[in-house]
């Protein structure tokens, strides 16, 4: 978020001094990898005689597993059969394979015996639960035995969202995450069992000097580590203003959406791509993905000025691989689909109209629907939502998350950027405060934390800022 930026006329109209951006793993959240199981189990369809059977599947990139399993079924000629069901909905894409073993007569009910993995997904966890069951086949064929029970036990997946680690019980972590330098303008991102935020680096003291951007992570939420991940250097052609953006993963790489001031121009957003969440980064295009002449260009502009802000990129892919760029601020926001190399424009830019809107959006998927988070009003801003079934809306705003949050007397009025994002079953929202110790203020930000609940009707439960999590 920033208190302002633009011209001179919009400085003097608006009263605001100094500006920054905001946003920077969304969760997505992508999911993790799928899980693994062993399971063993019997079913039977047999008729007279034994052949072998089994069945195999694949699932998408929100079940996944693979588990293994062996069996036997005999139906008059070796027909295929079923049983000793896997783990599914596991996490991430995988595959998974089912079998079975038993006899039973064909004429009645067939035999189903072993385990069924648990319902896992991101919140359950994938362990399997073991299990035995035999349902007798009547009246068979040729006098067919009746079915043979079966018993099989799942294990737990390997990796993924469902079989993350909880945080320990008992555990504390402290709000803000680190005051020995400021960090500004989060985004969260979940890979693997790691929950990382990728966020700007204030140095400034009467307005916002930010020159490079920081990874903080954590894999129990309680202990977070801080690096350095990308400098402003990394884009050859900007000079200014490492703001708010966000990082994302497609297939094996990572690329990190960012607003910079383009030399000799105004603000832009770049991309950068590494092989991890933690880098190192490059420019993946050598130029702006989106700037003030695209913008021009895209809605025959006579005027820079015209333009929105470009400024605040947060990117969403969906179940279909589809990725979708949201950005801008001072009440207009700019939506567009992304080429499949992840650098380009898919079509035209499209504004969208989005009730309070100010800055900072922040795109994710819940529950079959999809939420706009966005600092709304003016600084101070709140944290507010809004609720659509496309990810290029239209969009319904449906309540606030955060109040806007206080800052220090004397300075101009505080920023608010967040995101959120779910690790082990549990949601949570990063955001920054603006009056934080060790000196801090306006343009010496602290990044914060705090869980997040999304209610059974699809609304989000409001969030009071904390000293801390507790689990």
């Amino acid at each position: 978020m920033h208190p302002g930026y633009r011209f001179g006329a919009v400085w003097l109209a608006l009263g605001l001094s100094a500006a920054c951006s905001s946003d920077g793993d969304r969760a997505s959240s992508g999911p993790g990898a799928g899980s693994t199981g062993a399971l063993a189990g019997s079913a039977g369809r047999a008729a007279t005689g034994a052949g072998a059977g089994g069945r195999a599947s694949s699932s998408g990139a929100a079940n996944g597993g693979s588990d293994a399993g062996s069996g036997t079924a005999g139906h008059t000629a070796g027909a295929t059969s079923s049983g000793g069901a896997g783990a599914m909905n596991g996490g991430g894409g995988g595959t998974s394979a089912d079998g079975g073993s038993g006899s039973g007569g064909r004429g009645g009910s067939e035999t189903v015996g072993g385990a069924r993995g648990s319902m896992g997904g991101r919140s359950g966890g994938a362990s399997g639960q073991s299990g035995t069951g035999t349902t007798a086949g009547s009246g068979g064929v040729a006098g067919g035995s009746a079915g043979a029970a079966g018993s099989g036990a799942g294990q737990s997946g390997a990796a993924g969202a469902a079989s993350c680690t909880p945080p320990a019980v008992g555990t504390q972590g402290q709000n803000p995450l680190f005051t020995d330098q400021y960090t500004a303008d989060p985004a969260p991102f979940v890979d693997g069992c790691t929950f990382y935020i990728h966020c700007g680096h204030d140095e400034g003291s009467t307005g916002f000097v930010m020159k490079e951007w920081f990874v903080l992570k954590s894999t129990d939420m309680v202990h977070w580590t801080k690096t350095v991940g990308m400098k402003l250097s990394v884009f050859s052609w900007a000079d200014a203003n490492s703001w708010a953006g966000q990082l994302v993963k497609k297939g094996s790489k990572y690329y990190w959406y960012v607003p910079v001031n383009q030399r000799g121009a105004g603000m832009a957003i770049g991309v950068a791509v590494g092989d991890g969440p933690e880098g190192p980064f490059t420019d993946a295009i050598g130029h702006a993905l989106v700037d003030d002449a695209s913008e021009m260009k895209n809605w025959s502009f006579d005027d820079p000025g015209q333009t929105p802000f470009t400024i605040d990129p947060t990117v969403f892919i969906d179940g279909d691989g589809q990725a979708y760029l949201h950005y801008g601020g001072f009440g207009r926001l700019v939506q567009a689909k992304l080429g499949a190399d992840m650098i380009s424009i898919d079509g035209k830019l499209a504004e969208q109209p989005l009730q309070g809107f100010f800055e900072a959006p922040f795109l994710t998927q819940h529950a079959g629907n999809y939420y706009e988070i966005y600092a709304a009003g003016s600084n101070p801003a709140t944290i507010d939502y809004a609720v659509s079934t496309s990810p290029l809306g239209p969009w319904s705003r449906k309540g606030r998350i955060l109040d806007a949050l206080p800052g220090v007397a004397g300075q101009d009025a505080p920023t608010n950027h967040s995101g959120v994002a779910e690790l082990a079953g549990q949601w949570y929202i990063v955001y920054h405060v603006s009056n934080g110790p060790n000196g801090g203020g306006t343009y010496k930000r602290e990044v914060a934390v705090e869980k997040l609940t999304f209610n059974a009707d699809g609304t989000i439960a409001k969030v009071t800022p904390s000293g801390g999590l507790t689990f």
